[in-house]
């Protein structure tokens, strides 16, 4: 919580100037109070927060899982992305004193979030194992990351996450009263939301063994792009220079999910010593799910800002709120990584290359998803010119 109030101070300090008058984030081409102001830009600093990503399996314990003593190390907890700086630019021009067009786009930057757990494999040092539902047994199971006295383990996992979006409104401008401004709001969103989780271990033999190369990499990438058509309204409440502004927006479209899984060994365990090669599957990832799937559903994705906004000058501006999105259905990595496994297919569970499958086709590739949101602040000065 201290690092995101260093990162909210900071964007405070340094919010973007813009030319606009506003109503708050998202605010339509505001009437103009001369005939030459039909051109508006408002640019925002942003200081977001998303919904953490479902948890990952149990990827590292010190033991087989169930069993008394037995610690999970990696994987097993909803991931948090943590705080997500960014940008949001709204563009506006008046057609006419009762209509507009809006265009706006914001960006959050990828950010990551990692686990790390390491053994020396030195005699006396912690075990760690990657415990797995064993379809062949079937029951709990562990293969060695690493060994005390015979080879040393590492294992990473990292979350990134970015999402970006834009849309493109035509407003129209109610007759106003003294104190109330209402615009109406419909048109074309697209939202893009890309998250990618990788497990990553490395299990190299330790002396007096022969030194060798043992690395495997687990990588699950979800992507979801959102396209449909929204409808809105906006309403202001003006007292001398304090405005009070809330939006409310629907959009209804297609969600198009992809979810791509790959993974592999490189190892030169199999070949003397020689050149490092590499094969198809690492531990969660294996040959009967390595695919790119892809598949679209219909989903919803509202909006809801407030926003409070204080003319310091005529025609200036200084402007905070609040945004929550939210849509309906997206696939995230933590959901696509199936624990039950099927260790004949693959040399990263100890088999000698060829490993041909023998018995259930696990792990297998499934579609499910989930709901998602963002939320948080945006900043910003603004002019109206």
């Amino acid at each position: 919580m201290q690092k995101a109030l260093i990162v909210l101070t900071c964007w405070c300090i340094s919010v973007s100037v813009a030319a606009a008058q506003t109503s708050g984030y998202g605010s339509a081409p505001p009437p103009r109070s001369s005939a030459a102001e039909r051109l508006s830009i408002n640019a925002e600093a942003l200081v977001w927060w998303m919904k953490d990503s479902p948890a990952p399996p149990p990827l590292v314990s010190t033991g087989v899982l169930g069993q008394p003593g037995t610690t999970v190390l990696v994987g097993g907890e909803d991931l948090n992305p943590q705080v997500h700086p960014g940008l949001r630019v709204t563009a506006g021009y008046w057609v006419t004193e009762r209509w507009g067009l809006e265009a706006s786009g914001f960006y959050l930057p990828p950010r990551s979030t990692s686990q790390r757990v390491r053994s020396p494999g030195q005699i006396g040092s912690q075990d760690l194992v990657i415990p797995f539902f064993d379809v062949t047994l079937p029951g709990e199971n562990v293969t060695n990351l690493s060994s005390a006295g015979r080879f040393s383990g590492q294992a990473t996992a990292v979350l990134r996450s970015r999402l970006l979006g834009a849309e493109l409104d035509g407003v129209v401008h109610l007759a106003p009263t003294r104190a109330w401004q209402v615009d109406l709001l419909g048109g074309m969103r697209y939202v893009y939301l890309r998250e990618t989780f990788k497990f990553t271990t490395s299990s190299p033999n330790v002396p007096p063994q022969t030194l060798d190369v043992f690395q495997t990499r687990d990588r699950f990438d979800t992507i979801n792009n959102f396209y449909g058509g929204q409808g809105g309204v906006r309403a202001r409440y003006g007292r001398g220079a304090l405005t009070v502004s809330g939006t409310v927006k629907f959009a209804l479209g297609a969600m198009v999910q992809s979810v791509d899984v790959n993974g592999f060994l490189r190892t030169n365990d199999f070949n003397g010593f020689g050149t490092p090669q590499v094969f198809p599957g690492g531990y969660f990832a294996q040959p009967t799910n390595i695919s790119n799937n892809t598949r679209t559903v219909v989903a919803v994705v509202p909006e809801v800002g407030l926003n409070i906004g204080y003319e310091v000058i005529r025609g200036m501006n200084l402007v905070l709120g609040y945004t929550f999105l939210y849509t309906n259905d997206v696939v995230r990595p933590g959901d696509h990584i199936d624990r039950g496994l099927n260790p004949t297919q693959n040399a990263s569970f100890g088999s000698t290359p060829p490993t041909p499958l023998v018995g259930a086709a696990r792990p297998a590739f499934a579609f499910p998803s989930t709901d998602f949101w963002v939320q948080g602040l945006n900043m910003g000065v603004v002019l109206r010119f």
